[in-house]
């Protein structure tokens, strides 16, 4: 896949991604039982620690979605800083998504690939040299 098309893809991805988080952060102004059924299931929380904590959660996802958004333009501008900044994104984002399934699932769905293009990207047609 060309250079271009790695990275067009992976900042479309993460404009997604980033999306999803910031959209989040709305659920705070929905009813309130609305928005722990929204939020259920979330890092194994009760629905009552959910309840407690539903500021942190919807800045965290507005947090993740800015630098998401970020690293995207970057991308697309063509920037080393940007790519790094996105693979870094998607691994902690794959790590930690382990920790708040069954919402961890959409996490996965956009940084493994993102993880994987930015890698292509980076590396292009490269191989490892065994000579050595």
């Amino acid at each position: 896949m060309k250079l271009k098309t790695c990275t067009r893809i992976a900042a479309i991805l993460l404009m997604l991604h980033g999306f999803m988080e910031i959209m989040g952060f709305f659920a705070l102004f929905a009813p309130a039982q609305l928005s722990i059924q929204i939020f259920e299931n979330f890092g194994g929380m009760a629905k009552s620690e959910i309840a407690a904590n539903m500021v942190p959660i919807g800045l965290l996802g507005i947090m993740w979605g800015i630098t998401r958004f970020i690293s995207a333009i970057g991308i697309l501008k063509m920037k080393k800083w940007a790519v790094i900044l996105g693979c870094i994104i998607s691994v902690v984002s794959l790590i930690a998504s382990i920790s708040i399934m069954p919402s961890g699932v959409m996490d996965t769905l956009f940084a493994a690939p993102v993880l994987i293009l930015l890698l292509c990207a980076w590396f292009g047609k490269s191989t490892l040299d065994a000579s050595q």
